[in-house]
């Protein structure tokens, strides 16, 4: 995953979020945590395509007072492939929140985000590839598709579930 070092950081984001987005589909409707983790990936859409939504709103996905967020649902998980899941999205989102505080040129942030830099995409993809449930194939795939879209000069769109599929 070297390549993300020649993107900018909406199209790093983006990445990480269609891998998670990937993952996620192992999560199932009906199991504890789903609405919170769509909420956050579609949050963090959200504030890819320029909404009010910040940092500090999103990190309420990974550390919430009242303990129903990404890092409870990621450690009370046992199925192996859904952990894998749960790292990815809380990877994502930890990432799109890391983005979202260097934007609000934010200085002092929440300790967990201490951590979290470009080498977070690079560990979201290995785990992913690790999960049996992606391959170097899929990461490329990503790739192209945000070169394409990234050098079309326009914002990221967020990618149709199809499309999301298709990669």
């Amino acid at each position: 995953m070297n390549f993300i070092h020649y993107l900018t950081a909406e199209s790093k984001v983006a990445t990480g979020l269609i891998i998670a987005e990937k993952l996620f589909h192992t999560i199932e409707f009906n199991e504890p945590g789903y609405q919170t983790g769509r909420e956050a990936l579609d949050d963090c859409w959200k504030w890819l395509a320029g909404e009010n939504v910040t940092g500090d709103y999103l990190y309420n996905y990974i550390d919430s007072g009242d303990y129903i967020d990404i890092t409870e649902f990621d450690n009370d998980e046992e199925n192996r492939l859904k952990q894998h899941a749960w790292y990815a999205v809380l990877d994502a989102v930890s990432y799109t929140i890391y983005q979202a505080y260097e934007k609000e040129n934010v200085k002092i942030v929440p300790q967990a985000m201490e951590s979290i830099d470009d080498d977070t995409l690079k560990t979201l993809g290995e785990n992913a590839i690790e999960s049996g449930l992606f391959n170097l194939e899929s990461i490329n795939n990503i790739k192209t598709y945000i070169l394409e879209n990234d050098s079309s000069g326009s914002k990221l769109k967020r990618p149709t579930s199809l499309i999301v599929k298709l990669l």
